[in-house]
């Protein structure tokens, strides 16, 4: 097998992929800028824990509308031509937040972020399935890991400079920040040479029209593929606690571990420290292991359990240090757990079905996390479960999630393709 190349040389040797990563290193930060602001918005408007679950189930409802969809997309049309129309619109979308100035406005906030995140539905398929179309197999694991290393990088720096900026600015300047950093983001991937699929005509049926044979001809693919469905569990198994997690972190950020007379700051550093892990985990999981299927899948397994783990050492943190550096290691786990899981649909599924794939992975995480979010925030404000009793379950239910896993990869006959 031919040797994976450093990440500085694969952007130097392949101009599509890199512009396909400056785009996210832009668009990425700017979306944590408005995250951050949200959350002070309906502090401030609503002070509810509910409300705040609502704003993410609206983050992550989109996907069970529009990623069946968003597959046929990915796999049918031009995909640099949709990442650019979905970021320019996205630039439109997240201006309209600063229309937001009373709590009579609050609804907009689900209205417009519902909107933001249809259309990443359509882009973030598209931008996976492309990564795969702009190098090489034996680059495929690297592409990966510097693409979660960028998400987790601009996380950290977007996270904890978007708390400075909410708190000292205001929050209409990161709505504009976000805007424009769509904008630079589609200005980079307008600039990349992506290759076009390659797909047979549609039948001349109205279901072929309609691009619901393709949509079925991917269903009959991840049907007919074992290794493929187990892959797809898991973003899928952690999202069913990941959702209330994240609501958790912005809850006790400011409740829990906030900063007297800055908790907006608090919620930044815990996001911060997130994105620290995040950068850690699948960089020092690869060096230990390497790029091989079989330690990818393994090193998943073990990611859950490094998940629990801190998710409970977090749940009990004694002050906000404490609390921000377990949170900081139980990415790790995570941000592996995504890393090798769209390194293995890269890597295992044709060019012209990733697509598809991409966007039935996106359906089932979002749906499930949206799920989790409202179920937390409703847990908090109707039952009043302290946010330390709802985190430390939360780490409990996970460890189920982990041990399905484990049982997907039990011994079965493999694919030829796999």
């Amino acid at each position: 097998m031919q040797a994976s190349p450093g990440y500085l040389q694969l952007l130097r040797t392949r101009p599509a992929y890199r512009s396909l990563w400056l785009g996210s290193v832009v668009s990425l930060a700017g979306d944590w800028f408005t995250l951050i602001a949200l959350y002070s918005l309906l502090e401030e408007y609503t002070g509810s824990s509910e409300a705040i679950g609502l704003m993410l189930m609206a983050r992550f409802l989109p996907p069970a509308f529009f990623s069946p969809l968003a597959g046929v997309v990915a796999d049918r049309f031009s995909r640099k031509h949709v990442m650019v129309l979905c970021d320019l619109l996205r630039a439109v979308v997240v201006l309209g937040f600063l229309l937001v100035k009373s709590r009579d406005d609050v609804w907009l906030v689900s209205a417009l972020t519902f909107l933001q995140m249809s259309l990443a539905a359509f882009f973030d398929p598209t931008e996976q399935a492309s990564i795969g179309s702009t190098v090489e197999p034996h680059e495929v694991v690297t592409a990966n890991t510097l693409q979660g290393a960028t998400w987790s990088a601009m996380l950290g720096i977007g996270a904890v400079a978007g708390g400075l900026l909410t708190a000292t600015v205001g929050r209409d300047a990161s709505f504009v920040v976000d805007g424009l950093s769509y904008l630079l983001s589609a200005f980079f991937i307008s600039r990349a040479s992506i290759p076009r699929v390659i797909h047979p005509p549609p039948p001349a049926t109205l279901a072929g029209k309609l691009g619901l044979s393709d949509l079925l001809e991917g269903v009959r693919l991840v049907r007919s593929r074992p290794e493929i469905r187990r892959v797809l569990w898991v973003k899928t198994g952690w999202g069913i606690t990941g959702g209330a997690a994240l609501m958790l972190y912005a809850v006790m950020g400011r409740h829990v571990f906030g900063i007297p007379g800055s908790p907006d700051a608090g919620v930044g550093v815990l996001l911060g420290m997130r994105g620290v892990g995040a950068l850690i985990g699948p960089l020092l999981a690869r060096r230990l292991g390497g790029d091989a299927p079989d330690f990818l899948e393994r090193a998943i397994g073990w990611a859950f359990a490094v998940t629990a783990v801190f998710w409970a050492a977090f749940a009990f943190a004694p002050n906000l240090v404490v609390a921000a550096i377990c949170l900081a290691l139980a990415h790790t786990g995570v941000a592996t757990q995504w890393v090798f899981s769209n390194s293995l649909i890269n890597l295992r599924v044709e060019n012209r079905f990733r697509g598809r794939v991409f966007a039935v992975d996106s359906m089932l995480l979002l749906v499930v996390l949206g799920a989790s979010s409202w179920a937390g925030g409703h847990a908090l404000d109707a039952f009043h479960i302290s946010p330390r009793t709802l985190m430390a379950s939360l780490a409990v239910i996970l460890c189920w999630s982990g041990a399905v896993w484990w049982w997907l990869r039990r011994p079965q006959a493999p694919h030829p393709d796999s």
